[in-house]
């Protein structure tokens, strides 16, 4: 399934952000990284809230994050923040993320590639079948929530 990541549409799950003055940089609007930081924010309480909520414990680390800048933003204003499951494959799932100013135009589209996580040996390792498929039905759900 290929999903716009721009489209406000494709996310059930957000967070409602305040634009801070300290994340406006010397060009005067919100600087890239603050952008990076209103998406992580969304994409942990995604994880925390919505996908792990009944499934058996188990952890992901990023591996790698993909992000194209749309639009700036300025400070004073809000911002929401969206994060959903897109793939999942054996030792990985892929993230989706938007953030949207205030006027709900997209700022900024991320991939995020999350490893699953040995906490003993640190490694990567394969997802237990049950939390697979539990990530597997979020992926495939129309909003990222599930059936």
């Amino acid at each position: 399934m290929s999903l716009d990541l721009t489209d406000r549409g494709v996310y059930g799950f957000a967070t409602e952000e305040h634009l801070r003055f300290a994340d406006v940089d010397a060009n005067g609007h919100i600087n890239n990284g603050a952008f990076l930081q209103l998406l992580e924010n969304a994409r942990v309480s995604y994880m925390r809230g919505i996908v792990r909520s009944g499934l058996p414990r188990f952890r992901v680390v990023v591996g790698r994050l993909e992000v194209d800048f749309k639009r700036q933003m300025f400070y004073p204003g809000r911002a929401t923040a969206c994060a959903r499951l897109l793939e999942v494959h054996e030792r990985k799932c892929v993230i989706g993320h938007g953030l949207f100013d205030g006027e709900g135009r997209c700022t900024a589209v991320l991939k995020a590639i999350m490893v699953s996580l040995n906490e003993e040996t640190h490694r990567s390792m394969p997802f237990e079948a049950d939390v697979r498929g539990a990530l597997e039905r979020f992926a495939t759900s129309a909003d990222g929530l599930g059936p």
